[in-house]
């Protein structure tokens, strides 16, 4: 109901019930009360708190999901024709670069993917006239949403498809609850995205195969 305090998430309350305690708690309401969640949300406070619960979440499914991808790469290789103990030792020269690497560009991903993604929503949210917060809000919302949804990625094989498909219901609730609209607007402007970039691809093609047709006419 609008108007109703918000006493905020447990992440929040971190320095009370201990760093751990209160991540796993924030991301289990998230996950399985994301309308509780997002009504007790608090719609300000800064970027930088929740900036860092997605980190922790996203860099850590990221990851884990990396590591268990390269795996089930690297099984194809004991086939190939060199000796056990220099596939080994190519495994482990390959994860070790590979670790390193991710370690720089999953957080990096992270950030660019949570500004840019919020300031795509939230432009959407305007453009359906559910924007009742501020830019704010919104980047809060998506920063809860990834940080939760991220450690899903750890599920082997479909985590990653997983994540997405919650990710998307938890933003839409998300943002209906915190910017105080309806979620039908709160799921038009996260799909919205979607829509324009389907509809472009779509013309597109049509534009193409429009031109290919024609110039083989020509001939």
């Amino acid at each position: 109901m609008p108007g109703a305090p918000r006493n905020g998430l447990p992440w929040d309350e971190r320095e009370q019930r201990g760093f751990v305690n209160a991540f796993i708690e924030t991301l289990m309401m998230v996950l399985t009360r994301a309308d509780q969640a997002f009504r007790a949300m608090k719609t300000e406070g800064g970027l930088g708190e929740p900036l860092i619960y997605a980190l922790i979440g996203g860099c850590a499914g990221g990851f884990v999901s990396f590591l268990f991808s390269f795996l089930l790469q690297s099984m194809g290789i004991f086939i190939g024709q060199r000796d056990a103990f220099t596939m080994m030792a190519g495994m482990g020269m390959g994860m070790a670069v590979g670790a390193v690497a991710m370690i720089i560009l999953i957080p990096l991903f992270v950030v660019i993917v949570l500004f840019v993604g919020s300031a795509v929503v939230h432009v959407c949210l305007m453009i359906v006239g559910g924007a009742n917060k501020s830019f704010e809000t919104t980047f809060r919302v998506l920063a809860f949403t990834h940080g939760s949804t991220g450690p899903l990625q750890m599920i082997p094989v479909c985590g990653g498809l997983i994540a997405g498909v919650w990710a998307l219901i938890v933003n839409c609730i998300g943002l209906a609850r915190a910017h105080e609209t309806t979620t039908g607007r709160a799921v038009l402007a996260v799909l919205l995205p979607l829509i324009v970039c389907c509809g472009s691809g779509l013309l597109l093609a049509i534009m193409f195969g429009a031109l290919g047709a024609w110039s083989a006419s020509q001939h």
